[in-house]
């Protein structure tokens, strides 16, 4: 298969380096480039658009919330994995309404950023175990302050399906696969319910999902 081109962000070098190494034992992986802070990531971009990019979020200069909102503005097919070193409910709202595809912890394992990788290269979603459960915590206090509920929209079973489909990471092609039907079809699937739940991306049906229980993290 063709090699995905990645770039990485994060302002320690030791880190990258680490990293660097790591995701090289990938055999589709081609890391095109690297910055250590928000600025010199968007100067990148002039020169070459990666698919993805592992972005850190506290960084000098220009942060990971505004490189990734200034690059997904301004490139919509790009790909952004944010990084964090520990949880942190302010940094990822903020990552994931900046439209990052993956929130992940440094420490994960190697698997799973190889997940991460493939599904958000297929067009898909990822999270850290740890980060679904905080997004899972944070929406259930939430629900238990919002006394009055506002009228949710029906859903066909299909769309059901669909959702709980979409919030397990998959992407269009795949969700076609596994419903049977014609990407096309799932993607007029995936705007009606857009829609519906007056969301704008995937991520934000996901949040919308949880925040509901239309199905369960």
């Amino acid at each position: 298969m063709e090699k995905i081109k990645i770039v990485l962000v994060d302002d320690h070098k030791i880190f990258r380096d680490g990293f660097r190494l790591l995701l090289q034992s990938f055999p589709y992986v081609e890391i095109i480039g690297e910055a250590s802070n928000g600025q010199e990531f968007l100067d990148l971009l002039k020169i070459q658009v990666p698919e993805i990019v592992f972005m850190d979020i506290n960084m000098p200069q220009v942060d990971g919330v505004e490189a990734s909102r200034r690059a997904v503005e301004q490139f919509p097919d790009i790909k952004i994995i944010a990084l964090t070193t520990f949880l942190d409910e302010d940094y990822l709202e903020q990552m994931l309404m900046a439209g990052v595809e993956a929130y992940m912890l440094k420490n994960s394992e190697l698997d799973e950023f190889e997940k991460a990788i493939m599904k958000v290269h297929t067009g898909g979603n990822y999270f850290s175990g740890e980060i679904v459960s905080l997004l899972s915590d944070k929406l259930n206090r939430f629900r238990k302050r919002k006394k009055e509920q506002a009228v949710l929209p029906v859903f066909t079973e299909r769309e059901k399906e669909i959702i709980d489909l979409i919030c397990k990471g998959y992407g269009n092609k795949e969700i076609a696969e596994k419903t049977f039907l014609s990407t096309k079809t799932v993607e007029k699937h995936k705007s009606s319910l857009f829609q519906k739940t007056n969301t704008f991306n995937t991520v934000n049906l996901v949040i919308y999902a949880f925040k509901n229980q239309i199905v369960n993290p």
